[in-house]
């Protein structure tokens, strides 16, 4: 497999975030990118800052790995880069304290901004000061979208300082065998500013028009209960399966599965889910918020709802079950939208960004 970032570079370079070398429920999308980052790297050099477990386990975690960062600025010369993935609220409390310990170390840092939420953060947040001197002092910060970076120029950050990099995406091997009945996939949190329960509710409100029309499975983390009854209490077996968190084959199998992914979100950045799907040939249905636009363009390669309208949910349903010949042709759509997407697109404008650093 060819290493985009070759060793001398990457020798020079420590990123932090969330875990991603785990089959259990971790951060996600951000989980996603640097496991693919971590294909192309010839050695990527990486501390995690979080993993899913209980509060104390969460603070030993960050600590023991705080304290191994600690002595990697003080041992290892060659670091010379820092490179953070940041969220909002914990996440973000966290990486000031990874940012501040960079910069003791006199190190580049990079901002690499996942945050669908961030300006609702900073809006309630008391330690606003603090925040701004971390996305001030930042040698540069990466955002996922467009409009996500016109927030950070306007928000003060200098433009030349704002990169636009795509998010990234491995495409499968095998090309898409379509099948024209419905099989509607969403991967992601189970929590309600994602979506799940309104589409939940469109299929419990309309099941006897779906059954035998539609299936959708459920991957994710979260709320397993709660999702569990809806589906037991309102017998809707035949049309919802819960899959549970999925990593490797199982997710592999489940996108090969999929012919439509549907993400009705409230608030993003720019998902790595989606950008999975298109890669797998998918027409995607989901909200016009943070960098979904960018990719998903509404009756060309997908629908696009308005975020909490259960009624353009069973619209964007109807219309895939009604025309089932629109799943290949705009899932074809997706594979050309999404091609900027790739590890080669994205790691060379990363190898850009760190040697203009250097």
């Amino acid at each position: 497999m060819k290493k985009y970032i070759e060793k001398t570079l990457a020798s020079k370079v420590i990123m932090a975030g969330v875990t991603f070398q785990t089959d259990k429920p971790n951060g996600g999308g951000v989980s996603s990118v640097v496991a693919t980052y971590d294909k192309y790297f010839d050695g990527l050099r990486y501390i995690p800052t979080w993993k899913q477990t209980n509060k104390i386990g969460k603070a030993v975690f960050f600590l023991v790995n705080y304290i191994r960062f600690f002595f990697l600025l003080c041992l290892d010369r060659r670091i010379r880069i820092v490179h953070i993935h940041a969220a909002s609220d914990a996440s973000f409390e966290r990486k000031m304290m990874i940012f501040n310990l960079a910069r003791l170390f006199r190190k580049k840092t990079i901002l690499h901004m996942h945050a669908g939420e961030f300006d609702r953060y900073y809006k309630e947040s008391s330690r606003k000061e603090q925040i701004r001197k971390t996305i001030m002092d930042c040698d540069k910060l990466i955002a996922l979208s467009k409009s996500w970076r016109e927030y950070f120029i306007a928000f003060g950050k200098k433009a030349e300082d704002v990169i636009l990099l795509n998010n990234i995406v491995d495409f499968p091997e095998k090309s898409k065998t379509y099948q024209r009945d419905l099989r509607l996939l969403y991967l992601g949190w189970l929590g309600d500013k994602k979506g799940v329960f309104d589409l939940i509710d469109v299929i419990i409100a309309n099941k006897e028009e779906l059954k035998g029309r539609m299936k959708l499975k459920l991957g994710g983390f979260d709320n397993y209960d709660r999702i569990r009854s809806l589906i037991e209490d309102n017998a809707l077996e035949e049309l919802i399966t819960l899959e549970g968190w999925v990593s490797g084959e199982k997710k592999t199998s489940i996108l090969e599965w999929a012919n439509v992914f549907i993400l009705p979100s409230y608030y993003e950045g720019l998902p790595i889910s989606i950008l999975e799907a298109m890669s797998y040939g998918m027409p995607v249905i989901s909200t016009p918020v943070g960098g979904i636009p960018d990719v998903v363009k509404d009756g060309v390669n997908g629908i696009l709802v308005e975020p909490g309208n259960k009624e353009m949910i069973l619209k964007a349903i109807r219309h895939y079950i009604n025309q089932p010949e629109c799943i290949e042709k705009e899932g074809r759509e997706s594979l050309v939208l999404v091609k900027p997407y790739t590890p080669e697109s994205v790691l060379s404008h990363l190898r850009t960004i760190y040697t203009e650093l250097l």
